[in-house]
């Protein structure tokens, strides 16, 4: 006689959205546990002897850099551990979730440093543009239950972090890479001053733009049958 697996028993929608509802608090609760180390890390509970915009300037600059590497690696990399396929819209929704987080070290550090409106704006726009772009990444391999898709996805989120500082590294006469990374990118803006921002820097976040889109509308479009009518049925395989 041959012995059958009996099927996975589903879930009530009272269930399922109490499960989410949880899901949604942890996120809330692991992104701020996120800026607040973060914080300690890089300025410290202590105020500056002289609390001036050159003593608040590096460590705003390394607080920003802190939440580019949340937004581009942590939040991928924990998206790819689950055990289940999600959706992509379900992804896409806590990735917003916490680019809203990442909202508030970006607008009250204007207070502390010589940034104009301009630059503020375009600090905004690149940091959530990176962040959207790693999105969908992760919302696509999310999506799909095979290890070797997610392992490919936490690969491209580290490339896509680490190959411009390295190649900096490597020679310092190039300066092409600054901007094709969240780490060099987000440093060169914050550091620009009062002056604010050149016409390539803008015309580079547009193209961040269009790329983050573009990852999230195919995460989207390609979604596996498998999440079209629950999220989670479908357990990771090798």
């Amino acid at each position: 006689m041959t012995s059958t697996t009996p099927p996975e028993p589903i879930e009530s929608p009272a269930e399922q959205r109490r499960k989410l509802i949880l899901a949604h608090r942890l996120l809330i609760f692991s992104g701020s546990s996120w800026l607040l180390i973060s914080w300690l890390l890089v300025i410290g509970l202590r105020r500056p002897l002289l609390p001036t915009i050159d003593t608040w300037l590096p460590g705003v600059r390394l607080m920003m850099s802190m939440a580019a590497v949340g937004l581009v690696i942590i939040w991928p990399m924990a998206a790819m551990t689950t055990t289940r396929s999600i959706s992509p819209g379900r992804t896409l929704r806590e990735s917003i979730v916490l680019l809203g987080l990442a909202q508030l070290i970006v607008w009250p550090a204007g207070l502390v440093t010589p940034w104009n409106m301009s630059r503020l704006i375009l600090l905004a726009c690149v940091l959530t543009g990176w962040g959207l772009l790693a999105a969908g990444l992760a919302a696509w391999g999310r999506a799909r239950p095979r290890a070797v898709c997610r392992t490919s996805i936490m690969g491209i989120c580290l490339i896509m972090m680490l190959m411009a500082p390295a190649l900096l590294l490597i020679s310092d006469t190039m300066n092409w890479p600054v901007a094709w990374s969240p780490l060099t990118n987000i440093w060169n803006l914050a550091g620009g001053g009062i002056d604010p921002p050149d016409q390539s820097e803008w015309v580079n976040a547009a193209i961040l733009w269009a790329a983050a889109i573009a990852s999230c509308l195919f995460a989207l479009v390609t979604r596996p049958e498998s999440c079209q009518a629950h999220a989670g049925t479908r357990r990771l395989s090798p």
